[in-house]
């Protein structure tokens, strides 16, 4: 009955680390277009400095603990997503000193038009949305992760925001 046992867990182990391959394949191969986030990859072949926009949605009037919080969100998610679809402008960013720019926007209307902007140019957006449990509304989008990306990327999407 031991040896069984034994035989079981070794074929449990290899069909889970067979799996575990199989969804991150599928997840490496996933599509990358810019409806899906966009892939920033080629803007890393640019010697510029790279940065990334944290958009702050003003209309929810947050407190400053609170915009601080949701901007490390954004900025983690929009790390995460780079990780897959713009390896290479992460890259770049990380090696010249993670630059990070914050801005607002005066309404939800304007962070989701500014968020399908930057996709349809390409670039890696991450939006958070709270869970409610604070100072905002469940579902409220509070801020918008733009990049990693060239700073010249960001002029035609966010030249016109005011600092936070």
């Amino acid at each position: 009955m031991a040896r069984l046992w034994d035989v079981s867990i070794r074929f449990g182990c290899v069909l889970l680390g067979f799996t575990l391959r199989h969804v991150l394949d599928r997840l490496l191969k996933m599509d990358e277009g810019p409806a899906r986030g966009g892939d920033a990859s080629s803007y890393a072949q640019h010697s510029e400095e790279h940065k990334m926009v944290l958009v702050v949605n003003d209309e929810l009037k947050m407190g400053k603990g609170k915009i601080g919080a949701q901007c490390a969100h954004a900025a983690v998610g929009a790390v995460e997503l780079a990780t897959l679809r713009a390896p290479h402008a992460l890259d770049a960013w990380e090696s010249r000193g993670q630059a990070k720019i914050c801005l607002r926007a005066d309404s939800t209307a304007a962070l989701l038009a500014l968020g399908k902007k930057a996709r349809a140019a390409g670039l890696v957006t991450y939006t958070v949305q709270d869970a409610g449990r604070t100072q905002v509304a469940p579902g409220s989008r509070t801020v918008l992760a733009i990049g990693p990306a060239p700073r010249t990327a960001f002029d035609a999407i966010t030249g016109h925001l005011k600092l936070l």
